[in-house]
């Protein structure tokens, strides 16, 4: 009987073993800025941002090393009113923060899952942050954003420091 579940055992593990081998991570990369701020287990990195996945917040924060000076995809804000004040709304229900800083909206944000709206935005920020009445996005299910305290002080001091922690994959034998 004990040599039965051994080798169930075997069948099972040796597979999971070979298809989560080399392909999947065994670290993390931890980020630090020069003050040695925890900023968060890094994702993705590019010339020009890093994509950092803070595990206080539960959520992905793309922290951008140049200034942008458009909103472009990295803002969906709506409205219900038709000046772009009160409630900020999103169309995406991703756990993505947003420094909505470039806006008359300071701070960072991110999506409430549990206070979402049906409504037709009354407006919107365009791709320059500028304030827009809408005149095309239909009436949805939008996701109200919330103000959260990131935790580490802005603006970080640059460079950005990484250290690799490792972790262990563990398969239950049973």
């Amino acid at each position: 009987m004990k040599r039965k579940k051994l080798l169930i055992s075997v069948l099972v593990i040796f597979p999971a073993i070979v298809a989560l081998g080399p392909s999947t991570a065994k670290a993390d990369i931890l980020v630090y800025d020069n003050n040695k701020q925890y900023l968060g287990i890094l994702m993705n990195l590019e010339s020009d941002q890093i994509e950092l996945f803070i595990p206080s917040l539960s959520s992905t924060f793309t922290y951008e090393t140049h200034y942008s000076e458009y909103c472009g995809d990295e803002l969906q804000a709506f409205f219900e009113s038709n000046d772009c004040s009160g409630i900020p709304y999103s169309e995406d229900p991703y756990p993505v923060i947003f420094d909505f800083s470039p806006i008359s909206i300071e701070g960072f944000y991110k999506v409430d899952y549990t206070n979402k709206k049906t409504f037709r935005p009354g407006s919107h920020y365009t791709f320059n942050c500028e304030c827009q009445e809408n005149n095309f996005f239909p009436s949805a299910e939008y996701y109200q954003w919330i103000e959260v305290k990131m935790p580490f002080t802005t603006p970080v001091a640059l460079p950005l420091r990484f250290e690799v922690r490792n972790r262990a994959v563990v398969i239950p034998l049973n």
